[in-house]
């Protein structure tokens, strides 16, 4: 069984590219494939937050609601699966909040953690990455796993599909 987490900022369409790198690869039956956006859409939800103690509330649903989706996945098949998942989630209000526990990294303890990153003169944008950056380095230091990162540019977004459909082949 091999298992990568995907992540990057909500700026960056993951969804597309971890589908177009399983199909390109040859992959998409081999893998499935398991989308944190299934669970609800989170960003949104924090935007709702109205005060620290909701937002804490809003991340710690979510992440029970992706455990137990990541979970039963594992249990119906023993085979390979590719996350599309967070790192970090901002908040206008509140700041930036840890969207994937350690315990998921401790538990599940993926292969590879690649983050698809983006140039921007977006000071937050640079900073979140940054944030994100900081987790993975740790996640994939405590775990075990490789750290991929995928420079993502938007006139050449096949390039990062094609990097991370090198990935999954091997």
């Amino acid at each position: 069984m091999k298992m990568i987490f995907v992540s990057g900022l909500k700026e960056i369409d993951r969804k597309t590219i971890v589908n177009l790198a399983l199909q390109r690869s040859g992959y998409k039956e081999k893998f499935k494939y398991v989308d944190f956006d299934e669970a609800g859409n989170i960003n949104e939800e924090m935007e709702g937050a109205k005060d620290m103690l909701s937002a804490r509330k809003v991340m710690s649903d979510f992440y029970e609601g992706v455990e137990r989706r990541v979970i039963k996945d594992l249990k119906e098949q023993m085979g390979n699966i590719i996350v599309n998942g967070y790192l970090s989630i901002y908040n206008p209000m509140f700041g930036y909040f840890l969207a994937t526990p350690e315990t998921f990294f401790q538990t599940f303890k993926p292969d590879v953690i690649v983050i698809l990153e983006m140039e921007s003169k977006d000071e937050r944008v640079n900073e979140q990455q940054g944030i994100n950056r900081y987790y993975a380095t740790t996640y994939s230091s405590m775990c075990g796993s490789n750290l991929k990162i995928i420079r993502f540019r938007e006139d050449r977004m096949m390039d990062a599909v094609k990097e991370l459909g090198d990935l999954i082949k091997h």
